[in-house]
């Protein structure tokens, strides 16, 4: 899939900066995230709201400004923490969903109000309908929803998933986002359905489930924007099974991929740590 169209690269790039601060100087606490966690829920609760009613562009912009504003907040926090390495990547990842999803969400929003605001307007017929005249055949909301299908839409079950996901309820987000991936296998979102089921797996400590999982991404989804971040898990969950060369080989090949990328950044921290010079 095309890396340049879903515009949420920002959103997860201050996720992934904050980690690798959170990684390196330890400097932000656990009081910080849950507050950063409780005011993201605050904003999903107006995204809610505008999606309900006809919004204006303002609206988002406000919003995603909001969002902006709580990262960059809480990227210069210097509160001491307590909270041990492994608990703080594992908070820090459900934080990078949830500002992906809300930067989605956004996005959405954003581009539907824009259609609304280019579609033209539609006349009333003069002097109304006429009671108990059948309806045109283009025309009236009602042929609108012959033939729609029953059941969530690809949007509601991917946010259900996701949203299980966040929760830390990683058996419930595989089966969510393997049934997107059933459901709808070429869809915009495939790609990440793919690899936050490979998250769940290493969420769960199930190393080899979640190397397959990435391997799947990086195959049928080559250009995606996940490839970094599935190439640098898989180094991680490699490491984890004690498998050193093989998460050498992984990482390394990150920074030869993705140079400018914030993967790239955090392989080479992680290879530094094993011994590895990088260049």
């Amino acid at each position: 899939m095309d890396s340049g169209r879903r515009p949420r690269r920002g959103a997860y790039g201050l996720a992934v900066a904050f980690s690798a601060a959170a990684l390196c100087g330890g400097c932000v606490s656990s009081d910080d995230i849950e507050g950063l966690h409780s005011r993201l829920n605050e904003i999903e609760k107006e995204i809610q709201a505008l999606e309900k009613k006809s919004s204006s562009k303002e609206e988002v912009a406000r919003l995603n400004q909001n969002v902006s504003q709580q990262t960059t907040q809480l990227l210069k926090s210097n509160a001491d923490t307590g909270v041990r390495l492994g608990e703080m990547t594992t908070q820090m990842e459900r934080l990078e969903a949830k500002l992906e999803d809300t930067n989605r969400r956004l996005a959405q929003l954003s581009q539907q109000i824009e259609s609304q605001s280019l579609r033209p307007a539609v006349p009333s017929p003069a002097g109304g309908a006429t009671p108990g005249a059948p309806a045109d055949a283009g025309s009236g909301p009602a042929d609108a929803t012959v033939g729609a299908p029953s059941g969530p839409s690809p949007r509601e079950l991917y946010d259900s998933a996701y949203a299980d996901y966040t929760k830390g309820r990683y058996t419930l987000a595989i089966q969510g986002f393997q049934e997107y991936l059933d459901l709808y296998p070429k869809n915009d979102l495939s790609d990440n359905a793919q690899y936050w089921i490979g998250e769940s797996h290493y969420a769960q400590k199930k190393n080899r489930e979640a190397i397959a999982d990435f391997n799947k991404l990086l195959k049928s989804w080559p250009q995606s924007d996940k490839a970094a971040a599935s190439l640098l898990k898989k180094g991680y969950a490699l490491q984890d099974l004690g498998q050193k060369a093989e998460a050498v080989v992984a990482l390394q090949y990150v920074i030869h991929e993705h140079p400018a990328s914030e993967e790239a950044g955090l392989a080479r921290n992680r290879l530094r740590v094993m011994g590895v010079q990088t260049q």
